[in-house]
């Protein structure tokens, strides 16, 4: 499992990757913060309610699309002359984007329940996965320090992208930064640093 940071950063960067004015946070920041870390909400039968799932549906294609498309009816009927409200796309793509980043720490998940029970994973772990040791522990706070330096500059190179700022004047900056933190990275994940 990707450590929460990663799911409310990749939330958060898809509520600023939508075009036309960035207003103030509104309520509508949190739509897709929430939907990049619903998955993991069955966690709350596992701890409280002692349930046992053979297979997470919860990281589905179908669940993710069921829940970001009611979520986005839901804000419409709601909220329906809000201009900062992010439309169905950027909803979709927050819910799917946890299926990704657990699927880049090497987990297998059952993209496509219930059509198929097979379980998909990426052969190469980009990332390392989130330490159950504790919030005190140093293998948490290691892993967290990987996931900030390999994820964030992605998701600000993408959020530049998309908001069609002017990545050529900054592109020497930006893969400066980017070579930095990989390289920290990778020095921290083979221990070669501490």
């Amino acid at each position: 499992m990707s450590s929460l940071l990663a799911h409310v950063a990749a939330g958060l960067t898809l509520y600023f990757c939508r075009t036309g004015p960035q207003p103030r946070p509104h309520i509508s920041m949190s739509l897709p913060v929430l939907l990049a870390i619903a998955p993991d909400f069955d966690y709350f039968g596992i701890w409280f309610f002692h349930l046992r799932y053979e297979q997470r549906f919860t990281h589905s294609l179908l669940f993710c699309l069921l829940l970001s498309s009611t979520v986005w009816l839901l804000a419409k009927r709601c909220w329906p002359r809000c201009k900062a409200m992010p439309g169905f796309w950027i909803l979709s793509l927050a819910a799917c984007s946890h299926l990704l980043l657990d699927m880049a720490v090497g987990r297998a998940l059952p993209l496509l329940w219930p059509l198929l029970k097979t379980e998909f994973y990426f052969p190469l772990a980009f990332l390392p996965g989130a330490s159950h040791t504790g919030i005190i522990s140093y293998a948490f706070w290691r892993n967290l320090l990987i996931e900030a330096c390999m994820l964030l500059p992605v998701l600000m190179a993408v959020m530049m992208l998309i908001r069609r700022k002017p990545l050529r004047a900054h592109l020497p900056e930006i893969l400066l930064v980017m070579s930095m933190w990989s390289g920290l990275g990778f020095c921290l994940n083979t221990g070669l640093l501490l």
